[in-house]
């Protein structure tokens, strides 16, 4: 996974950036991510703010992921 964008919106509880973050994968990820750790880009301290995005380019069903209001990555 790479992060296309990464905009600081703020910081977090332990003092890492919330990012709003546009991410682009080969596949989908067997976890979603909950950090930057296993994004290219990103930060291991990084968390992700609401509305970041993750793209799958793969031909898979659930192509976009979307962050909800606490940073959790939601299939659309």
């Amino acid at each position: 996974m790479k992060a296309i964008s990464a905009e600081p919106k703020g910081t977090n509880s332990g003092g890492g950036r919330v990012v709003q973050a546009f991410i682009v994968a080969d596949n989908t990820p067997a976890t979603l991510p909950t950090s930057g750790a296993s994004v290219d880009g990103l930060y291991d301290t990084d968390t992700f703010a609401p509305f970041s995005v993750l793209y799958v380019v793969a031909d898979v069903d659930a192509k976009v992921y979307i962050t909800n209001e606490s940073g959790v990555f939601i299939p659309q």
